[in-house]
């Protein structure tokens, strides 16, 4: 009989614990599971709910569901210009990108009006909000078609606001009609369309210069003192060359800069200290979660720690100038460069401007809020203006504009074997008055001042050329 009461007691425990997990799943965490692009519910819903639109800040279309023989189609006019980012939205395959994480908005989900929440309890057909990016089609066309047949990403940013301006990958694909050429994206191996290249981490190399900079003022080093740069120099028994070993002779902290000399920036940041180092590097957002609608991975400094507490002077060395083990994402280094051109504030960064509901009454609008201030007003002007004498009088000179001033920063980055080298180049214009940062690179490009600023400067010409704040 005490048996036959243990097992009724047991049974009625596991009972209790089971109605505890029905209710905190089905009723706490409810909103949470159906927010969740990995949800096929969210899919299914859409025979019943027409998926709101998305438009560029122009009011483009990007995205739209149209009915064709009574059937809803997701329809994509710009084609693989807005890929991977954009993503795609079908029943077969789910969601990515942009329509998985802003699926709640699409389908009038989240903040729902009094309206959108009875048709959804009574299972009406009802009508998603319209999401209204910040990206630009034409500045994201002209960076698309710069790329194409190359591998990369460029993103650009108002540094001012952390407005997306353009955020493009190298090579993408068409969203359209997925469902059927699912096999043939996926079989793309090599050129990995489904990867966000903007997204992906990569040796910066010399553009990492930027952030050993604040390192280096921050030690009460005098940047003004003259250093002879011989071509290579050995420290702690390593040996740090120039690019083609070239000797740039006596260069003071903006020339090195100017001619990306890796020995100075290498023997003036061991100097600094791994201290100063990897509080400018934190300061800057590495090994930090970066705020933001998609995912972004966190830039690293090593291998073993994303951050770690200490480094040895051997790969302090060789992260000075972005090789050793660093890693940083195009966006990343797209967000340092505006923090920089915004006094050394890094703004949040957004692709959402606003939603609108099918009224088209505003939901939602974004507020620009600070994400880190990385470095103070004084050392932002000394680093913006090292980066505007590489443009003037050095390796940056290729992203030059006409009338307009540039501040910049070249990269070739080692990605290791017998490969060439990942071309960066960084910049934001006006230099006095920043409007656009922007971050390019083209894998296995050569250098940067080559593969990279042409592309760099006609975005940057382009934004430039619209009217202050028109869309």
């Amino acid at each position: 009989m005490r048996g036959v009461r243990r097992v009724a007691l047991g049974m009625a425990f596991s009972f209790f614990i089971l109605s505890l997990g029905l209710v905190y799943w089905q009723v706490v965490q409810a909103d949470t599971l159906l927010e969740n692009p990995a949800n096929r519910r969210l899919i299914l819903m859409e025979s019943r709910v027409t998926r709101g639109g998305i438009f560029d800040r122009n009011g483009e279309i990007i995205a739209q569901t149209q009915t064709s023989q009574g059937k809803k189609v997701r329809v994509y006019p710009k084609g693989e210009l807005f890929e991977p980012a954009l993503g795609y939205s079908t029943v077969k395959l789910g969601a990515s990108g942009l329509e998985g994480s802003l699926a709640d908005w699409l389908l009038g989900i989240k903040k729902a009006t009094p309206t959108q929440t009875i048709q959804q309890l009574f299972a009406l057909p009802r009508q998603g909000d319209d999401v209204v990016l910040t990206l630009d089609s034409r500045l994201q066309s002209i960076a698309y078609n710069a790329l194409k047949g190359k591998m990369g990403a460029v993103v650009a940013i108002d540094p001012r606001t952390g407005e997306i301006l353009a955020l493009v990958s190298q090579p993408s694909f068409d969203p359209t009609n997925l469902d059927q050429n699912w096999n043939t994206v996926i079989s793309r191996k090599q050129d990995r369309p489904l990867e966000n290249h903007a997204f992906s981490l990569f040796p910066p190399g010399s553009i990492m210069k930027v952030v050993t900079s604040a390192a280096v003022l921050r030690s009460g080093i005098n940047t003004t003192d003259l250093y002879d740069c011989k071509g290579s120099t050995v420290i702690n028994g390593q040996v740090i060359p120039e690019q083609n070993d070239k000797a740039h002779g006596w260069v003071n902290y903006n020339m090195a800069l100017a001619d990306s000399c890796n020995t100075y920036f290498a023997t003036f940041g061991v100097k600094a200290g791994d201290n100063n180092f990897l509080s400018a590097a934190k300061g800057f957002g590495f090994g930090q979660k970066i705020p933001f609608e998609l995912n972004v991975p966190m830039s690293s400094i090593t291998n073993a720690a994303k951050i770690p507490a200490k480094l040895t002077t051997n790969l302090l060395a060789a992260s000075t100038f972005g090789q050793g083990e660093v890693l940083v994402s195009p966006f990343h280094m797209a967000l340092i460069t505006a923090g920089i051109a915004n006094h050394g504030v890094i703004m949040t960064p957004h692709l959402v401007e606003r939603v609108l509901d099918p009224s088209q009454t505003v939901l939602y609008e974004q507020n620009p809020q600070p994400w880190l201030t990385a470095l103070s007003k004084e050392e932002a002007d000394k680093i913006t203006s090292a980066m505007v004498t590489a443009v003037t009088d050095g390796t940056a000179a290729p992203g030059a504009l006409a009338d307009v001033q540039v501040a910049a920063k070249t990269g070739s980055a080692e990605p290791g074997g017998n490969v060439s080298t990942h071309a960066w180049y960084i910049a934001f214009a006006p230099a006095e008055a920043p409007r656009i940062a922007v971050a390019v690179i083209v894998e296995h490009g050569g250098t940067g001042g080559g593969a990279a600023a042409p592309i760099a400067r006609q975005i940057m010409q382009e934004a430039l050329s619209q009217k202050e704040g028109g869309k």
